[in-house]
């Protein structure tokens, strides 16, 4: 999964940038000079893991993540048809109108892109009629420019299960999942209340976006500090996680992502995949030859082996469950794979 972070210059999107991947440094993507790096997604229940089995590695669940540049124009919009998903980072050191614009100026910039792809697509099969798998795309065009017109965004869009693949291949932009970061002084933060907050808020719930409050000037001194230390700072804040970890949550939760793990002395490891996944494709995510030679799939519920204490005590209660390829992996499961190539 790919995450984008948008914002304006000053806007704090690289402190979080560098704070997500617990880096400062700058690297090149497909030869372009550009920050990029890879954020891992903190997960309580991998911490525990790696404590019963004192595993070699740990290896927690990963998003890559690019600083986009620059926060406009075209070249803005091909990077970000690109990305999974956008981080949009809002400072709040303004007034809210100010701060609400830069949402206004993303969304004006996704809709005139997406009513251009669909109107230029029209008009190329207009010009050309005699291929009729593009004249199967017309409807669906139709749908889509219409949706546009009357300033509806195509992710709030029904879209018939024979019309996904057209949906795939256009990349629309107001399809795009967005998280707003909220980047706000370390007195508002302690307040729980910053400047425009209730006109911010509204929009971002307008665009049916998710949004989540953090501070760049804080969370560098959050992050440097002992577990102890960070839980007693959070604490005079009122908070039980830093900002960047609510952030990494609320985009892999918002792309519908789960985690399933595996556990051993070599490694534990905490795997990506979308809800809904069945066994045997979860098996694929680990190794190919897994998922071709699938057999069955030892299951442990997280919260049952938190509960009994070991994998033994799981078996002796008849907590291990064995599932064929069909099982939908529930986040939090602990799969051993059977297979044989």
């Amino acid at each position: 999964m790919r995450i984008g972070i948008v914002g304006r210059p000053k806007s704090g999107k690289t402190t979080l940038m560098q704070l997500l991947t617990q880096s400062s440094g700058v690297s090149s993507h497909r030869g372009v000079p550009s920050p990029v790096g890879v954020m891992e997604v903190p997960d309580e229940r991998v911490v525990w893991l790696s404590r019963l089995f004192k595993p070699e590695k740990t290896i927690y669940a990963r998003m890559d993540i690019q600083d986009i540049q620059p926060h406009k124009g075209q070249e803005f919009l091909n990077a970000v048809r690109n990305m999974d998903a956008l981080i949009a980072v809002i400072p709040v050191f303004m007034d809210g109108g100010e701060a609400v614009s830069f949402l206004d100026d993303i969304e004006t910039e996704f809709f005139i892109a997406d009513l251009s792809s669909v109107e230029g697509r029209l008009e190329r099969i207009g010009s050309n009629k005699a291929k009729p798998v593009s004249m199967a795309e017309v409807p669906f065009l139709e749908k889509c420019k219409e949706a546009l017109d009357e300033g509806i965004p195509l992710s709030k869009v029904t879209f018939e299960p024979h019309e996904k693949d057209f949906v795939t291949n256009f990349a629309f932009l107001t399809r795009k999942p967005i998280v707003v970061a909220v980047n706000v002084s370390e007195e508002s933060l302690g307040a729980k209340e910053y400047p425009g907050q209730e006109i911010l808020l509204t929009k971002a719930s307008s665009m049916g976006y998710p949004s989540v409050v953090f501070s760049g000037a804080v969370e560098p001194e959050i992050a440097a500090l002992p577990d102890e230390d960070r839980r007693a700072f959070l604490q005079e804040y009122g908070l039980t996680e830093p900002g960047v970890t609510r952030i990494a949550k609320a985009c892999y939760e918002y792309l519908g992502l789960i985690s399933f793990f595996t556990v051993g002395q070599d490694e534990v490891r905490a795997w990506t995949i979308t809800n809904g996944t069945k066994a045997r494709e979860a098996a694929g995510k680990i190794h190919t030859d897994l998922e071709k030679g699938f057999i069955r799939a030892e299951v442990i519920a997280y919260d049952s082996l938190r509960e009994l204490g070991t994998v033994k005590a799981c078996r002796d209660m008849g907590s291990i469950r064995l599932e064929g390829k069909d099982y939908v992996v529930k986040d939090g499961d602990i799969l051993n794979i059977r297979f044989n190539v």
